[in-house]
């Protein structure tokens, strides 16, 4: 079968090109009327004008099995061909009467039936095949009628001439009609309002956007752009848009609808059913209006917003998704735009992949009613009605207690906001958890300061570390040494409320530093179920200490679990109910290197006469700084090192950097985990280089993964790669997540990790190790950037399952995960 002629003749089967003898009918005897030859000849001719035409954009509706309407448009005029076709794919299921079709509903105004065209039997022919030439059926002829007036067509029937509907109440298989439709007057000129605002013609109305845009707070901006569902329903009881057989958007903001439309687009999918819901209605202009209006400092730009909308409720339904996008671009790229120039200038020239970080990083901060901050002093000036805060994550940690994290806060703050240029919402979270401070420790859950938990050991020194950031980041970074501090609990037993005062921030610092160095011990307030339904009751015991040999911050014990690895057992049926599964009891490795940085600053701030405290003293006993930072420098790498001459039982590799350092288990000590690169990337100094970067090289073959980095060796018994919090097997390792922090890769971790490895190169002097390292920790930026374009939350997650597969129980959205990376892409690309 090697040709198609003999279709539109009607030859009613299929010609063999090997067998068949008989030449084709020639023209003269064929014919122009025979077969279906003047329909297709009308079909051909309207092929030819609609492309000379420029009827570009096509859009196939398959009304029933065997109906089909064909819309092709022209993008500049707005004409519009719809062409309706009744087939018959089925040979034994003609349907030869009225079908069961819904009417074809047109916007604008009905010009002309271009054509009709039928199929028609003539009762009276016999059908005889010629032996001499190959012919068609001749018992069949086709009707076709060009150019008719609406009302004059005898195939179906029209129900008004503008924004009307077409009956196909004599359309049975075999016919087909094409209409010719041209926008309404009305909407011509709404299309030319359109127009002349994506063009820049309008510039009352570009100006109006742009100022309202350049008076926005970064707050306000957060509130435009993102905001999840949670948080939004959190503040008006009204969550984000849903779109029906599709769902609902990541963010009730504008970066919601952002890659499902690159989706439309990128598939030209215009049966997508966010383009269905624009044609059925404006609800979400009406939306995305209403958001805005009903806050306050959003409320001019949302009025601004409705002028830009208001053209779309007069054009045909058809356009909605192609204008609705068009302007809706311009109005993100514009709020982008004017976001861009609130953030570190240097940011303007970076990639798009730092810019994409940046743009995230605004996602986490904003006002929730029910999540503030604990109180600032009356001296702080504010740019909104209250401080923002921090997400930890979304959507999990976004409202509620659950939103306000000590850990997460100050890890995610240095990349967050002082790469970001945001100096002062980063001023606020320092002063705000400083005023919460109580027994020398920043509370990790803060609830506002009221109902705070003071049950982590790291937050105070990522806290502390964040203050050495800032100052070396801000602009006269070392005034917040001086800024007030309004201490809730300016002693162990105060109530909140009652004794607060006043302090400026340094004497807060030091008051963390000489806890630490008499020695913190205490019971947790309303120690319990009702604040910890898992913990065994020693869990509930705090400590906190200076190891006086060694310089090490110490504390902890083995039923309690002060870092961020913080995973309780809650599995009675496994065995682990109450067991933490990373007590990290003893000297947490990465402590040490946040103290080493923090002491380092110190003992260089005080020589500058900027902090005024000399030292940490209990007793007769006195340090310096300097000699608290040269003690724990002395000790680190002969007590965290694991040699050749290491003897211990406990060891299982050498040349790694133990997790810890003194732990009640001991082997515990010696797991492989990736927190020692915290350590390496902020204090570089602290140990050789040489053998950091044996234990670089090390954790970069065994732990690290596409995204994250392996929480723990796979070599260990106690490895479990995948995440899931709902398992609640025999299995104690994994039952009920208990393995959080023992194998799923941690993304936040994975950046210092790349960091460490910048710090160490460079510590190294050698300059081919440098280069290789800076092209290996760029290579790795392409997998971050390609996960922010596949996910709707362009974002990027708290954590992978095993070699970077996806986990459900993660959050897609992780401050700390983004504020590292943009830590790591400071580092590689200096833009500070």
């Amino acid at each position: 079968n090697g040709s198609t002629r003999g279709y539109d003749e009607l030859i009613p089967f299929s010609i063999s090109v090997v067998k068949e003898k008989r030449p084709y009918a020639k023209w003269s005897e064929f014919g122009y009327e025979r077969g279906i030859m003047a329909a297709r000849t009308v079909i051909n001719r309207l092929h030819s004008w609609l492309a000379r035409n420029n009827y570009t954009q096509v859009f196939v509706d398959q009304m029933n099995f065997d109906i089909v309407a064909i819309t092709r448009h022209n993008p500049e005029t707005h004409d519009t061909v719809i062409l309706v076709a009744h087939t018959a794919f089925v040979k034994g299921a003609i349907c030869l009467e009225r079908p069961p079709v819904r009417d074809v509903y047109f916007e604008g105004s009905l010009d002309e039936v271009i054509f009709e065209a039928q199929i028609y039997a003539k009762p009276d022919v016999m059908e005889v095949e010629d032996e001499n030439v190959l012919n068609g059926l001749r018992g069949y002829g086709v009707m076709v009628r060009e150019h008719l007036k609406p009302y004059e067509s005898k195939l179906t029937k029209v129900h008004g001439t503008e924004n009307g509907h077409i009956e196909l109440n004599n359309f049975p298989a075999g016919c087909v009609i094409a209409f010719k439709v041209s926008p309404l007057k009305s909407a011509a000129e709404n299309i030319a309002g359109i127009r002349a605002l994506l063009s820049g013609e309008n510039k009352q109305l570009d100006q109006d956007l742009h100022s309202c845009l350049e008076r926005m707070s970064l707050q306000s901006f957060n509130r435009v752009l993102f905001r999840c569902d949670a948080e939004e329903y959190d503040d008006f009881a009204n969550g984000a848009y849903n779109v029906p057989n599709f769902g609902s958007f990541v963010y009730c903001g504008l970066q919601g609808l952002m890659p499902v439309l690159n989706k439309i687009r990128e598939h030209n999918d215009l049966g997508h059913p966010l383009c269905g819901n624009l044609r059925d209605g404006v609800w979400l202009c009406e939306y995305i209006v209403n958001r805005l209006i009903r806050y306050e400092p959003t409320k001019e730009l949302g009025e601004i917003v409705e002028r830009m909308f208001e053209p779309l409720k007069s054009i045909q339904r058809y356009l909605r998704p192609c204008y609705f996008e068009a302007i809706f671009s311009r109005l993100y790229n514009a709020t982008r735009e004017e976001l861009r120039k609130k953030l570190h200038p240097s940011l303007l020239s970076a990639s798009k992949f730092v810019r994409a970080l940046a743009l995230s990083s605004v996602s986490f901060m904003g006002a929730i009613e029910s999540a503030k901050l604990a109180p600032l002093s009356p001296s702080i000036q504010l740019d909104d009605r209250l401080p923002s805060s921090m997400a930890a994550g979304l959507p999990h940690f976004s409202v509620g207690i659950w939103r306000n994290w000590g850990r997460d806060t100050f890890i995610a703050l240095p990349g967050c906001l002082l790469v970001t240029g945001r100096y002062k919402d980063a001023r606020n979270l320092i002063l705000s958890y400083g005023g919460a401070m109580r027994h020398g420790l920043i509370p990790n859950l803060l609830a506002e300061g009221q109902t705070s938990r003071y049950n982590c050991r790291d937050a105070v020194w990522f806290w502390l570390y964040a203050i050495v950031k800032y100052i070396e980041k801000a602009p006269h970074g070392e005034q917040i040494l001086r800024d007030k501090v309004l201490r809730l609990y300016p002693h162990d037993e105060a109530i909140y409320g009652v004794d607060q005062k006043e302090e400026e921030l340094h004497a807060t610092m030091y008051d963390a530093l000489s806890r630490h160095f008499y020695g913190i011990s205490f019971r947790e307030r309303n120690a319990g179920r009702q604040i910890d339904e898992h913990m065994n009751d020693d869990g509930f015991n705090v400590t906190a200490y200076v190891n006086r040999e060694t310089g090490f911050i110490c504390g902890g014990n083995r039923w309690n679990c002060g870092t961020w690895m913080d995973k309780m057992g809650s599995s009675d049926r496994s065995g682990n109910e109450g067991v933490p599964a990373t007590p990290r009891d003893g000297a947490a490795v990465e402590l040490q290197g946040l103290a080493f940085a923090v002491l380092e600053c110190l003992d260089h701030l005080h020589s500058k006469g900027l902090f005024p405290h000399s030292g940490v003293s209990k007793g007769s006993l006195f340090w310096t700084w300097a000699d608290w930072s040269l003690k724990l420098k002395t000790n680190f790498e002969r007590c965290f090192f694991v040699d050749d001459d290491d003897r211990t039982p406990c060891v299982n590799r050498r040349y790694i950097i133990k997790d810890s350092f003194g732990s009640t288990a001991q082997y515990t000590d010696y797991q492989l985990r990736p927190n020692f690169t915290i350590a390496l990337a902020v204090a570089p100094k602290l140990m050789s280089a040489k053998n950091a970067w044996s234990a670089i090289c090390i954790a970069e073959e065994v732990l690290l993964g596409p995204l994250g980095i392996k929480t723990l060796d796979p070599k260990d018994w106690n490895y479990g790669g995948y995440y899931n919090n709902d398992e609640d097997s025999i299995v104690k390792k994994t039952a009920k997540g208990w393995n959080y922090h023992q194998g799923p890769e941690w993304l936040w971790v994975a950046a210092y990790f790349l960091r460490a490895k910048l710090s160490i190169a460079k510590e190294l002097n050698d300059e081919a190790i440098y280069d290789r390292a800076v092209r290996s920790v760029r290579a790795r930026m392409g997998s971050y950037w390609e996960h922010m374009q596949s996910s709707p939350w362009c974002s990027l997650p708290e954590l992978c399952n095993e070699n970077g597969a996806f986990c459900a129980g993660s959050c897609p959205a992780q401050a700390w995960s983004v504020g590292c990376l943009l830590e790591t892409a400071d580092q590689l690309y200096n833009y500070h």
